[in-house]
């Protein structure tokens, strides 16, 4: 289920590029924000009906959980920033890049914190798919900064996910909480001097707007259960999903070319994510772990 899970937050994500261009007349920090507040009244709703509101209240008294939690929440909002800024910048490529290098840097931090190792298939996977990833990097033709920055905030906020010791449902909510009183603050700052798209482009917006706290909740619940559930060196090769949905739309749909560079890069890191999943399937037992 683990894997699944982390399948289907992958194809999510990866068919979002189309929401988030239905919002590209809202500023990247409005989105934000919106996303921040209404995602936190979609988790409490959530969490009262699935009688979990004792648990993510008492988390409150542990310091030892808020204080993962509060970095957990801080790389969420960065990367969530980053990602819809190049959505809604013309920098698609930019951004999907970004969880290109994801995989990367999510296997490091396995090795390092988690101590998890890779057999010789494995390594040849992530070979080929670094040759790929690299080519596409190097085609840029300024710093891919946007990409960087998704994949260190991403990558990291596994890692913490890894070490929470709450629920999935209580650990979301309790970045959300973490998170609103800054995300009010600045929705208040920015009506007062009068730049806030909401309530200018009718109602119809407005519940696209609001709508952003369910769009974010179903994919982050599905990805808070695998991550505990499926090694990172799993998630991190299965991430590959997501960015090549992302650029086949970017391609098909918007228009971006698609030429020699990205043809050999794609190959590469395709044929090493076929050789991970068959050696995931059939030859290396999955690292797991079993808390909910």
């Amino acid at each position: 289920m683990g894997k699944l899970a982390a399948i289907g937050c992958y194809v999510y994500w990866g068919l979002i590029v189309f929401y988030w261009t239905w919002l590209d007349k809202v500023e990247s920090e409005e989105i934000l924000m919106h996303r921040v507040v209404w995602t936190l009244v979609a988790m409490v709703v959530v969490i009262y009906f699935r009688g979990n509101l004792s648990e993510y209240l008492k988390a409150f008294r542990d310091w030892y959980i808020i204080k993962w939690h509060l970095v957990a929440a801080s790389l969420l909002a960065l990367n969530w920033y980053l990602f819809v800024y190049g959505v809604t910048n013309g920098r698609i490529t930019d951004a999907s890049l970004g969880y290109f290098l994801c995989p990367f840097a999510t296997i490091f931090w396995g090795r390092v914190f988690e101590k998890e190792t890779l057999n010789y298939l494995q390594l040849f996977a992530i070979i080929l798919a670094a040759v790929g990833v690299g080519r596409l990097a190097f085609n840029l033709n300024d710093f891919p900064y946007i990409a960087t920055g998704i994949a260190l905030t991403w990558s990291s906020y596994s890692v913490v996910k890894k070490r929470s010791k709450l629920g999935i449902f209580s650990s979301l909510g309790m970045e959300m909480t973490l998170l609103a009183p800054f995300a009010l603050i600045a929705l208040f700052w920015f009506g007062r001097k009068g730049e806030l798209v909401w309530g200018t482009q009718g109602a119809g917006y407005d519940w696209l707007i609001v709508s952003t706290g369910v769009a974010t909740l179903i994919p982050l619940l599905l990805y808070s259960y695998a991550v505990r559930r499926v090694s990172l060196t799993t998630m991190g090769l299965l991430q590959y999903i997501m960015p090549t949905m992302a650029l086949v739309i970017a391609v098909f749909v918007f228009g971006e070319p698609f030429g020699g560079v990205r043809l050999f890069a794609f190959s590469c890191i395709w044929i090493g994510l076929a050789t991970y999943g068959y050696d995931s399937l059939h030859k290396a037992p999955e690292q797991s772990r079993d808390s909910p």
